[in-house]
């Protein structure tokens, strides 16, 4: 694998090294940290589940497995232009803004349905 990093040529100028450190290292941190968000909140749906199951209290749980889907679409396109296409940032021209949209719309469902969730664990 870091074979591949040093067969990518560095754009814009500047050595290899830098260019791994600010550019290629950063994304794969990035995709890495997206896919733990959302197996952190797939793994707070499968909890609400259980405690559905428990307790016979419904939690919505298939709504949080469900919203989250946008953070791994993101870290996917995430992946594929800049893990592995070796750009900087997201191109221009419509595939930036959709892949930040689909980041902010999960991210807003995930935040609606984990709090649908603590409305029924308090007791509404």
């Amino acid at each position: 694998m870091f074979l591949l990093f040093d067969l990518v040529m560095a754009p814009f100028g500047i050595d290899p090294g830098r260019y791994h450190a600010l550019a290629v290292i950063p994304n794969y941190l990035l995709v890495l940290g997206a896919a733990i968000l959302w197996f952190a909140f797939v793994v707070l749906a499968i909890i609400a589940r259980r405690y559905e199951f428990a307790l016979g209290e419904k939690t919505d749980w298939q709504f949080m497995i469900v919203a989250p889907t946008g953070i791994l679409a993101f870290a996917f396109i995430q992946l594929v232009y800049c893990g592995i296409g070796g750009n900087m940032m997201l191109p221009k021209g419509g595939i930036n803004y959709g892949a930040y949209l689909l980041f902010f719309v999960s991210g807003s469902l995930s935040l609606v349905a984990n709090y649908r969730f603590y409305r029924v664990t308090k007791g509404r």
